[in-house]
């Protein structure tokens, strides 16, 4: 190194050290850049998420926090100054309440701070640059899902979860069945003296698990098919959705009714003994003509003809707005307007409207010729155990209810409630699911159409949809597991039983 390169060196510092004695060079941490204006600033929200979006001069920095314990989105943008869009503001939308603008501090009118305020949990926001740099977007979803799923036995699983919706809260229970897995059997099962609790019902019987059934009337009798066991212990009532069990212990889930006739026919007696058995032509008068039957041992509709046999009871139940006709034996052995007593090992024809009409024209001593069958005819098949609901909610992965077609009021299908379903999976899992409703801090429950979206998402390609409400219960080692809307669990008429790991069948 030369003693010239050495002088310049002195010279420099020399000059250095002078220049910041004589404050010629500020301190760097007091030097402030200029601000970025903000030049607009909006927010919206759509039915799934939030957005925030900001348009500057230029590319600025910014930082982004997410408190789940406070539930508040913070932005910060310290370079920016942007005192025209200061606000404070409430905000009418069910996750979204309130909208903050605020200066960074107080002194100063460089820096904004975004602060909103949520009802409830979200996913954490996301953000991200775009233009250049010159538009900052923050954006979150409004859904907000946690859980867990557990092992109960070999065979059976059980899981929830929780989930914040702009709609409100909603609390999901969920058990998945192997009917491969050895020990594992499914049936449902009636209540004791009518109605029964679903843990007291699934205890007596020594169940590991078990959801509520198919609606019922408030004397307990089923509103649709139960069969256990191969008996027919209630018959399908109109054309509703049932799920089947065979005796290898695999679903199916489809549409079962009742179906048959009735119709006179002409006994030629001959020195006591009845010959030549005719049916009159429909064509010949009004009580010759076959009349289809549909249903039996269920209520009445307009213009049906429903049959009962003592599995009914002792009498039908039935109003007075018909006709009714008693048959032992073939033979018509009485009549009455409703309420008829049934004979042990006979049954009753009862009318109403056209169907009143035809039945009018039978008179005591008259033989009738009738028959009703299960249409699929379940009982000639391998379905050993079935329990009726509906509707249906989803067919081959798409979402298909059957409301209107299975006529269900709108109590039931329409709003949100709390429900009970079941689904197959492609694998042949069995799916139980009991969703808690009416309970706003809760659970605010689920419609129909979100109810079969839930069923495909945990894997059904085939639902439907039980009796739900107060109704609804799901039990794992006699413990109700969801929140009963009533409070405590309903008395039910029946339940869907799951043995597993060895319990007692």
């Amino acid at each position: 190194m030369s003693a010239r390169t050495i002088g310049w060196r002195a010279v420099i510092t020399l000059l250095l050290v002078l220049f910041l004695r004589s404050g010629g060079m500020t301190n760097a941490a007091s030097v402030q850049a200029i601000p970025v204006p903000l030049e607009s600033f909006m927010y919206f929200t759509t039915d799934d998420k939030i957005v925030v979006d900001f348009k500057f001069g230029q590319r600025t920095p910014y930082t982004l926090d997410y408190s789940e314990l406070s539930r508040e989105i913070t932005i910060e943008l310290p370079d920016v100054a942007g005192e025209e869009f200061y606000t404070d503001e409430v905000v009418n939308d069910p996750v979204l309440y309130r909208v903050t603008v605020s200066p960074l501090s107080p002194s100063s009118a460089q820096g904004v701070r975004v602060v909103l305020s949520l009802r409830h949990k979200i996913p954490a926001p996301l953000a991200f640059h775009v233009s250049q740099g010159r538009r900052l977007l923050v954006e979150t979803k409004k859904e907000f899902r946690e859980g867990f799923e557990t092992f109960v036995a070999p065979g059976l699983a059980y899981g929830h979860w929780r989930k914040d919706t702009p709609n409100g809260p909603l609390f999901v229970n969920y058990m998945k069945v192997d009917p491969q897995e050895p020990g594992v059997k499914v049936s449902p099962a009636m209540a004791a003296h009518g109605k029964e609790a679903v843990h007291q019902l699934a205890s007596r019987h020594g169940a590991i698990a078990a959801v509520n059934g198919i609606y019922f009337a408030p004397d307990g009798s089923p509103l649709g098919m139960v069969m256990i066991d191969g008996e027919l212990i209630s018959p399908p009532y109109l054309n509703r959705t049932a799920v089947g069990i065979r005796a290898d212990g695999t679903f199916l889930i489809d549409n079962v009714t009742i179906t048959g006739h009735a119709q006179r026919v002409i006994q030629e007696q001959s020195e006591g003994v009845l010959e030549n058995a005719q049916t009159l032509e429909a064509d010949q008068d009004l009580s010759g003509t076959l009349w289809e039957i549909d249903g039996a041992n269920r209520r009445r509709l307009a213009d049906e003809l429903i049959v009962y046999t003592s599995e009914n009871g002792m009498s039908t139940g039935t109003n007075n707005y018909g006709w009714e006709i008693i048959v032992d034996g073939g033979e018509v052995v009485g009549w009455a307007q409703g309420n008829a007593v049934i004979p042990p090992a006979g049954y009753v024809l009862s009318g109403h409207g056209k169907a009143a009409q035809w039945l009018r024209n039978l008179e005591v001593g008259d033989y009738i010729d009738a028959e009703w069958r299960l249409v699929p005819d379940w009982l000639q098949q391998d379905i050993v155990h079935a329990v009726g609901g509906g509707p249906r909610l989803l067919r081959a992965g798409q979402l298909d209810i059957t409301a209107e077609m299975e006529r269900f009021q709108a109590d039931i299908t329409q709003g949100r409630a709390p429900r009970t379903a079941l689904g197959i999976t492609a694998a042949g899992e069995l799916l139980l699911v009991a969703v808690n409703g009416r309970q706003n801090n809760i659970s605010i429950g689920m419609t129909l159409t979100e109810l079969a979206g839930l069923l495909r998402d945990l894997g059904a390609i085939d639902a439907m949809n039980l009796d739900g409400g107060g109704s609804s219960t799901m039990v794992v080692r006699d413990v109700v597991l969801n929140a009963p809307s009533d409070g405590l669990p309903r008395p039910v008429s029946n339940a869907l039983l799951v043995w597993a790991g060895g319990g007692t069948h």
